[in-house]
């Protein structure tokens, strides 16, 4: 017995042994899978994006600043449905607006905004990227910008110390508020492309630069070396150019002049070129990545009243222009006409790119 007990112990380890083979291989396999996983996801940066719209102060204003971030986020909604580098995952977009509404992640108040940006701080790794878009109205005293919000104001210098934690190497700013021009010198950073609706803070009257920006995402004709992507660069050039084409028709003098800054140390340019080495960031952050998702969004119909309602934006702000030399009550009544047609067209575009959307998907 003694005898076959030993026998036993001795046979035991060579029993085992394929065992412990088939285990220490069962094990390789899984650290060689994980391993994977870890690359994987540190060459496939996520980009997040936050819209932010502040007030609107007048009815019609606040309604022409809704519509644009609404329109902003549906796009970014609609044709952004992976997490690669060039798309915005759906879970990775905020859209913070004036008041609460349907599809408004939070109220744009300085402490929602604050927390949201304080957990991107804590998410966001150095290979992601983030897109931050300012709409509405701002405003410089010769010292300070301020982002005119529900409640206080955020100064550039504030949204700075928001943005510093954030350990995403490659950043997008665009501010397309009245005086975002004063926000440049706190706002610019390596790694960071910065858009300005407005040259300077004294450039304070109403900016109509972030309809014609949030066009130039939407329009496919916006990808200018047809790479199936629109860049921040393309959506700058599309948006100078049609605000160049607005203030020509309405003959008007243009109260605002975009630049565009992702050196991180100068005070920005209205061109770009190889010579002054401006745009070379903003070339290589994609806004929206064009594709079968973002085909859904490009019909004749969705085109035709995106069309309708950039005129009858435009017709709104020539009627404030032309304000002193009109009776008030006429002056109201087509304001009133006006504004009407805009919540109209405002909800059939919705319902459109909302069925859209869902059919993308």
């Amino acid at each position: 017995m003694a005898s076959a007990s030993r026998q036993f112990r001795l046979q035991w380890p060579l029993r085992m042994f394929p065992v412990l083979v088939l285990f220490a291989m069962g094990a390789a396999q899984t650290a060689r899978a994980q391993a994977p996983t870890a690359a994987s996801d540190a060459a496939n940066p996520q980009t997040v994006a936050v819209i932010l719209s502040g007030i609107g102060g007048d009815a019609d204003y606040e309604k022409i600043i809704d519509g644009w971030g609404k329109d902003l986020y549906s796009t970014l909604s609609a044709s952004g449905m992976t997490t690669s580098l060039s798309g915005v995952n759906n879970a990775n977009l905020f859209w913070l607006a004036g008041k609460k509404q349907e599809g408004a992640y939070a109220e744009s108040t300085k402490a929602e905004i604050t927390k949201l940006m304080g957990s991107l701080a804590g998410r966001l790794r150095q290979q992601d990227v983030l897109s931050l878009y300012l709409i509405g109205h701002g405003s410089h005293d010769d010292y300070d910008y301020r982002f005119n919000l529900p409640g206080p104001d955020l100064t550039s210098g504030e949204i700075a110390a928001l943005l510093a934690p954030i350990k995403a190497e490659r950043q997008l700013v665009v501010n397309m508020t009245s005086a975002s021009g004063g926000s440049i010198h706190d706002l610019r950073r390596k790694g960071r492309a910065l858009i300005s609706s407005t040259t300077a803070g004294q450039e304070r009257n109403f900016s109509v630069f972030a309809r014609y920006f949030v066009a130039g995402v939407q329009d496919a004709a916006a990808d200018a070396d047809k790479n199936e992507a629109i860049s921040a660069l393309e959506a700058y050039r599309y948006a100078i150019r049609e605000v160049t084409r607005y203030y020509e028709a309405a003959k008007r003098i243009a109260t605002e002049h975009a630049i565009i800054e992702d050196k991180g140390d100068t005070d920005g340019v209205r061109e770009p070129t190889a010579e002054n080495g401006q745009g070379l960031l903003a070339a290589a952050v994609t806004v929206r990545r064009l594709g079968k998702a973002s085909e859904a969004l490009e019909t004749p119909e969705i085109r035709a009243i995106r069309s309708r309602k950039r005129g009858i934006e435009e017709a709104i702000e020539q009627l404030k222009y032309t304000k002193a030399s009109l009776d008030t009550k006429e002056y109201l009544k087509k304001l009133e006409g006006f504004l009407v047609e805009l919540a109209r067209t405002q909800a059939a575009l919705d319902k459109l790119e909302e069925a859209a959307g869902a059919g993308a998907k």
